[in-house]
């Protein structure tokens, strides 16, 4: 709603000799009276007061927005006052502040879930901006005063137009991204559970010297510890999902509904993923339900989680879950039917159903096919074994090629999925599958395939029911069988590496040419960002340093708040905000707390756009 509707001349009072609260409230209420705006001013001036007493309308800088949604009110209206005396007892969220500019809103109540809200955000919004305050104060007479609020106004506006812009051009990538982001945040925390659960496992099976998971002592303790790590991590993956769609009710949901698709169903991670969007999404339509005011404060952590989780399981369980289930007992038995024809062609379904989901459903219809028969026909768990590691020592071997085309973080994932891939852990490559679907996926498949043929061409027969080289020992035909480990993992390190584009520099390189102060104080910083990346560790920081380090070199004082590893650092505040012309998001997973940003204006880019140009970036949010 624009403010030309919303005030004139006759609604503002200027230099009054008011001296309370009370007395100011009354003569501007006098003035919507006058103006056509009220039914019943007593009534009006009735809700206004009662108002009062429940939280103050005192902000701070010397203002305060009284307001009243009432049915004596016939149109929406402000009225505005700026006094000679500064009253110093107006309740206000600043304990300090004493008040000299006052805007009084009066509001229908048939438009109090609407026109209320957009009218507080408009002119909260002008507040914020570069000497409107002081302009206000220094205005020498009404038409003036009038002239200093609309014409910030369009200014607002026309900034709005330029935020929303991005996102309407480009509202299906946009879209796309947001789902990205939700997936990544989820990834972040998964990422944890696997190196932990996968090194423990990994260690236990290799100290054991069989090939297979240890049955007693100290190993099968150690073993426990990596399984279960190995065994959480679905569920920490669907609901951190969730949570970064739905804040903390969507957490529940998320992870009780991933857990029992993973556990009774065994959809695996692609499921946990899937779980996650629902719960996520189902949280967030929860919450559109209106609530009496009794029940909003147990809204989030007793009634959306319940009966999320109810919903999202049921989802599960009476859904999507014997559907899953009954797939896998088809895919089994057509494996089975297979087991007469060629090596060539077994061997593509084998490979590429081991490697797709890694640790999967699709994994396990594979895997347990061949290693129910290892008794039998041990060359299937020859061409299995194999294709159970390619996928992780492919990656591993892709960091290596191509270094440039991974960050730091992605490196680090390397040499752990290296360890994972020659035990026979395939989760090793999670991370890198759930960052990067479309590109990890097709390559170690590809790797799977290649491997697995492999391996049954050359006769290779594997008698553990494992893979990975730590069955070595006991496989017959080892030629064959290293011969196809290395060739799967190299066609998947070529494909992905083919497919991935160049990443940013290291943290360290960037670093090295580090010199300047950054910005912690509040409210001294005339541009913001917050920084923020899957793993939180390489682009959060680098994409920060870049910013810091540019905005030093421009003049500019800018203040960074990191959402990483090491959670919040350097949080923007309310005072921040409040003095700060814009804020760059540079973020590939969802920003925490982004409703602290209503108000000002945003400036949303992939970190990479604040690691490559950060210049450009910061002369836009400027313009």
């Amino acid at each position: 709603m624009n403010f030309n509707n919303l005030i004139n001349n006759n609604l503002i009072l200027l230099d009054s000799n008011s001296s309370n609260k009370t007395e100011v409230i009354k003569k501007l209420v006098d003035l919507l009276d006058e103006n056509g705006a009220l039914i019943n001013k007593h009534e009006f001036l009735k809700a206004v007061l009662l108002r009062e007493t429940k939280s103050p309308t005192g902000l701070e800088d010397g203002l305060a927005i009284p307001h009243g949604k009432s049915s004596s009110v016939k149109t929406p209206k402000i009225a505005a006052a700026r006094l000679k005396n500064k009253i110093k007892d107006w309740e206000s969220v600043d304990e300090s502040n004493e008040v000299d500019l006052i805007f009084l809103i009066a509001i229908p109540d048939s438009e109090k879930g609407t026109t209320h809200i957009e009218v507080l955000s408009n002119l909260t919004t002008l507040f914020m901006e570069d000497g409107f305050i002081d302009s206000l104060r220094n205005a020498k007479n009404k038409d003036e005063f009038l002239n200093i609020i609309l014409k910030n106004e369009n200014i607002n506006k026309k900034e709005r137009v330029f935020e929303n812009s991005n996102n309407e051009n480009n509202s299906l990538k946009f879209k796309v991204n947001k789902l990205k982001e939700h997936l990544l945040f989820g990834t972040s925390h998964m990422i944890p559970f696997i190196v932990a659960g996968g090194v423990l496992l990994s260690l236990a099976v290799m100290l054991s010297g069989k090939g297979a998971v240890p049955e007693a002592g100290f190993l099968k303790d150690m073993a426990d510890m990596g399984i279960a790590g190995l065994t959480l991590f679905t569920a920490v993956l669907g609901g951190y999902i969730a949570y970064s769609i739905a804040d903390k009710p969507g957490l529940a949901p998320g992870m009780i509904g991933s857990w029992i698709a993973v556990q009774n169903y065994k959809t695996g991670f692609l499921g946990a993923i899937i779980v996650g969007f629902i719960a996520g999404f189902i949280i967030n339509l929860l919450k559109k339900i209106k609530l009496p005011d009794s029940m909003k404060s147990l809204g989030s952590i007793f009634i959306y989680p319940l009966i999320g989780t109810f919903i999202v399981c049921g989802i599960v369980m009476w859904g999507i879950g014997i559907p899953i289930a009954t797939m896998m007992t088809s895919m089994n038995a057509w494996l089975a039917s297979m087991a007469g024809s060629g090596k060539i062609a077994l061997g593509a379904i084998l490979g590429g159903m081991t490697a797709f989901d890694m640790g999967g459903p699709i994994n396990k219809v594979a895997t347990l096919f061949a290693q129910t028969q290892v008794d039998t026909q041990p060359w299937l768990m020859g061409g299995v074994g194999i294709a159970i590691c390619t996928p992780p020592l492919g990656m591993a071997l892709a960091t290596f090629l191509s270094p440039k085309k991974y960050t730091k973080d992605e490196k680090e994932a390397g040499k752990a999925a290296a360890i994972m891939g020659l035990i026979g852990i395939s989760e090793g490559a999670i991370p890198f599958a759930a960052a990067d679907p479309m590109r990890v996926l097709p390559a170690i498949v590809a790797g799977g395939i290649v491997g697995n043929i492999t391996g049954f061409v050359m006769n290779s027969i594997n008698h553990a029911p494992w893979g990975g080289w730590i069955v070595l020992p006991v496989v017959e035909g080892k030629f064959g069988y290293i011969l196809g480990t290395i060739l799967g993992a190299l066609t998947t390190a070529l494909i992905v590496n083919t497919l991935k584009p160049i990443a940013s520099e290291t943290l360290e390189e960037e670093i090295e040419e580090l010199n300047y102060e950054a910005v912690v104080g509040e409210g001294e910083a005339e541009v913001l960002a917050i920084t923020s990346c899957p793993s939180g560790v390489a682009h959060t920081f680098l994409a920060a340093k870049a910013l810091e380090k540019t905005a030093s070199k421009m003049g500019v004082r800018i203040k960074v708040e990191t959402q990483g590893a090491n959670g919040i650092v350097n949080r923007i505040t309310q005072k921040d905000i409040e003095n700060a012309k814009v804020i760059i998001f540079a973020h590939d997973v969802a920003i925490k707390e982004p409703q602290r940003f209503k108000n000002i204006k945003i400036l949303d880019v992939k970190t990479k756009v604040a690691i490559q140009d950060p210049k450009k970036l910061i002369e836009e949010s400027l313009q």
